[in-house]
């Protein structure tokens, strides 16, 4: 019996109110109100509807990045590379689409080739002894390496051929933001109520009890590297569109977002915890966090401190959490 379905166990014939304040994701979201409502004291125009525009519009790619990640996380894997990959496939698409002058083979290009690097990395990982770290870091680097081939280190614009993400908008919200909010709540739905979510936990607590209960676990690990590349490609063509340029430095950092997203959230890096609700939330947390302190006047520099702080301190308490659990 894998994490998620003891934890189902548990909470049957729990009172509604007791299941909902033993949730992490309950806590996490009275803490976001909570440090709202501070820096709104602090900053009158950052609980403002423009601001918070801006705030969704910012989460939408690293938003769909940490649902990914938090998808391998569970199934007990990484992927640092999607930061650079989404550069390398950003720079590919803008290559295609000046030289062609054609923006939707383009773009079909460039997601397939996505596609393509994720499922050769999959292969790598789940028929080899090779750690998912280390195969990702050389990804990362490859794909580094790309882009700045393709590109020659330059910019490569493309101002007006793929601005749909944030020219489409309704109620004010770039149409970039709907689009991350129904990859949260398909993946939410999938993982909760469908066998791949039930595997994906199995597989990330035990891969071995799930060999042995009849789980191809060398194809199911392909396939989660599959899926996160399809979604690195959907948040690929977004950035693309959001900023109409391919930029070798244009997916910097994004790799650490969405880790931090997902850790926030509760996912835990050895594996088989973790739910895609706590990783909305951390997405949530760390761009209201990033936007705020900018508000406020922090510098960068000191922003990346308090990332790595946040960090270590979600990876601290998420194991004195998993141990009382144990």
């Amino acid at each position: 019996m894998n994490n998620m379905d003891n934890a189902t166990e548990k909470m049957q014939g729990v009172p509604l109110k007791k299941r909902i304040f033993s949730s992490d994701s309950t806590y996490l979201l009275i803490g976001l109100v909570v440090y709202i409502i501070i820096i709104a004291v602090i900053a009158p125009n950052f609980a403002t509807p423009y601001n918070f525009s801006i705030v969704m519009e910012q989460l939408a790619v690293p938003g769909i990045l940490a649902v990914g990640m938090c998808m391998v996380m569970i199934a007990g894997g990484i992927d640092l590379s999607v930061g650079n990959q989404l550069s390398f496939i950003a720079c590919l698409m803008s290559y295609f689409i000046i030289n062609s002058d054609q923006v939707f083979p383009g773009v079909i290009i460039g997601v397939l080739v996505c596609i393509g690097c994720s499922t050769l990395m999959g292969l790598l990982i789940s028929r080899t002894r090779m750690e998912p770290f280390i195969v990702s870091v050389a990804f990362m680097t490859i794909y580094k390496g790309l882009a700045y081939i393709i590109t020659s280190g330059a910019e490569y614009p493309i101002p007006g051929r793929i601005g749909f993400a944030t020219s489409v908008r309704f109620l004010t919200l770039p149409l970039m933001v709907y689009i991350m909010i129904g990859v949260f709540v398909a993946f939410a739905l999938i993982i909760r109520f469908t066998r791949f979510g039930r595997w994906l936990y199995a597989v990330g607590d035990n891969a071995e009890a799930s060999f042995l209960s009849g789980i191809n676990v060398k194809n199911f690990k392909l396939k989660t590297y599959v899926i996160n590349g399809c979604l690195v490609a959907l948040a690929s063509v977004l950035m693309l569109s959001r900023n109409e340029v391919g930029n070798p430095n244009l997916g910097v950092d994004l790799e650490i977002r969405a880790i931090a997203s997902a850790v926030v959230g509760g996912t835990a890096l050895a594996g088989g915890k973790g739910t895609i609700l706590g990783t909305f939330l951390g997405t949530v947390w760390m761009g209201i966090v990033s936007n705020s302190l900018n508000i406020i006047g922090v510098s960068t520099f000191y922003q990346y401190v308090v990332t790595g702080c946040i960090i270590i301190g979600a990876v601290f308490v998420n194991q004195l959490r998993y141990k009382n659990e144990s």
